[in-house]
């Protein structure tokens, strides 16, 4: 059995979820940590008996050489440990959501692996997510006959939006979207793991066969609830019915028919959570670590090949786009920044007050 070397970039909470998959898998031999908070790095490995712990990415990076490298840092200092990983000769990057501030960054990291025959993945783990591959093994057997639309919430559309967005795709099998057309309310300076984000939004996503996406997004205390619950779901509108899916259950509505439930195998109450993660997260992710290491080792596309994550993104910053030029994006985006923070350089938004969050 052909064993690999993997390192891990940030040692919160994804960083241990990571951590965690490699541990897991037979093949891989965790070999280091690193973390800025060196104190973090070196409680992650004395905990799951790492190696090497740093607080250099790159001098970790080069003192373990790894062959797989997880980059579980914010969005903001992402491309910067990606290109080091890449320079540095690994065979594969294993990149957490979000996956770049900007377009711009997301495509360089895309091509750079490319160039350098890096194979590059995006922890877009809701794929492995059994209510989600559930839900579309109901809508490719026409369960709900011909869909007609997809409607999603979630807090905001940079972070947790992501994983609605990159769902839409995976419903549709990656069918590229057409165009973009979106408005956001910038009312706080709203800050997710750091990064700036709308206080709500609306964004219809359009694809070529007339299947709408409409993706809504906000969070109390600073908006009124724009979704159920105001949390993570969608909603699959077809000719014959619906599918309502979110991290619980997935619940099949047929007109003049018998319905169906499926409900998710993992713990629903907190106060079970390992650090506080849930259990679907390390579930899914070990499987995407489990299908990297496969990949490798068959030269199949991974499931959560960067390309899936970069069609995601394309759309995101497309949404932003649109709200700072007030008009339908048609993809492919041409625009390569953040419209959303450059409208706030520019003065395009006025917001008063300021939120920091994880969600």
């Amino acid at each position: 059995m052909q064993t690999y070397s993997a390192a891990v970039v940030a040692a919160g909470g994804q960083g241990r979820v990571h951590a965690a998959a490699y541990r897991a898998d037979p093949r891989v031999r965790l070999a280091g940590v690193a973390d800025p908070d060196l104190p973090a790095a070196e409680r992650l490995a004395a905990e799951l008996d790492i190696p090497h712990a740093g607080a250099d990415a790159a001098a970790m990076i080069a003192a373990v050489r790894p062959d797989i490298v997880s980059v579980c840092t914010p969005p903001q200092h992402r491309r910067a440990v990606v290109e080091a990983a890449i320079d540095a000769g690994v065979l594969a990057v294993h990149c957490e959501k979000p996956f770049a501030l900007t377009y711009g960054d997301a495509v360089a990291m895309t091509q750079r692996a490319a160039d350098a025959g890096v194979q590059l993945t995006v922890n877009l783990q809701r794929r492995f997510e059994p209510v989600h591959r559930f839900a579309r093994a109901q809508l490719d057997e026409g369960m709900i006959g011909e869909l007609v639309t997809i409607e999603g919430y979630c807090p905001n559309l940079f972070d947790w939006g992501s994983h609605i967005v990159d769902l839409a795709l995976f419903y549709r099998h990656d069918a590229p979207a057409e165009w973009v057309l979106a408005q956001h309310d910038v009312s706080i300076n709203r800050y997710v793991y750091g990064a700036f984000v709308e206080t709500s939004s609306v964004t219809q996503i359009a694809w070529a066969d007339g299947v709408r996406a409409t993706i809504a997004t906000g969070r109390e205390p600073a908006t009124p609830v724009l979704n159920r619950e105001n949390n993570l779901g969608l909603i699959l509108q077809g000719t014959r019915g619906r599918i309502v899916v979110n991290g619980q259950e997935c619940v099949v509505q047929r007109f003049g028919a018998d319905g169906m439930r499926f409900a998710s195998p993992y713990a629903s109450d907190p106060a079970g959570w390992d650090h506080g993660i849930d259990p679907a997260i390390f579930a899914c992710t070990a499987e995407a670590v489990a299908d990297l290491v496969d990949a490798l080792e068959t030269g199949a596309e991974p499931v959560l090949a960067g390309r899936h994550a970069l069609a995601g993104a394309e759309i995101v910053f497309a949404s932003y786009e649109s709200a700072r030029s007030r008009g339908r994006v048609t993809l492919p985006l041409r625009v390569y920044d953040n419209a959303l923070t450059a409208g706030l350089d520019e003065g395009l938004w006025s917001p008063v007050g300021e939120l920091r969050s994880t969600w």
